[in-house]
């Protein structure tokens, strides 16, 4: 059984993809989203949630979402500010043929 589904929501992401900003690999570590009292990966857009000066959340983009350089599924997206403001960077940790 693999360690993540296609769908969209915080209960199919790669539960392994909080060991990049050294998180427990638990559900709750992962979302809800719709909570503000702890800090999620999925679809994380908060700055300095988990590295100062960066934006990094966990999404799983369509075919018609991918980052430059990225494939379609599980995507670890980085976003800077300050000196590294407009750097947006995508790391693939799950490819998917159909996440729909």
């Amino acid at each position: 059984m693999a360690s993540w589904g296609k769908t969209d929501a915080y209960t199919a992401a790669p539960l392994w993809a909080l060991a990049y900003v050294n998180r427990a690999p638990v559900l709750t570590n992962m979302g809800p989203i719709d909570s503000a009292a702890v800090e999620f990966l999925f679809e994380n857009a908060e700055a300095n949630d988990y590295i100062t000066g960066t934006t990094i959340g966990l999404f799983n983009l369509t075919s018609g979402q991918i980052l430059a350089g990225t494939h379609q599924g599980w995507v670890l997206k980085r976003e800077g500010s300050g000196g590294r403001a407009n750097r947006i960077t995508g790391e693939t940790l799950v490819c998917l043929t159909s996440n729909t």
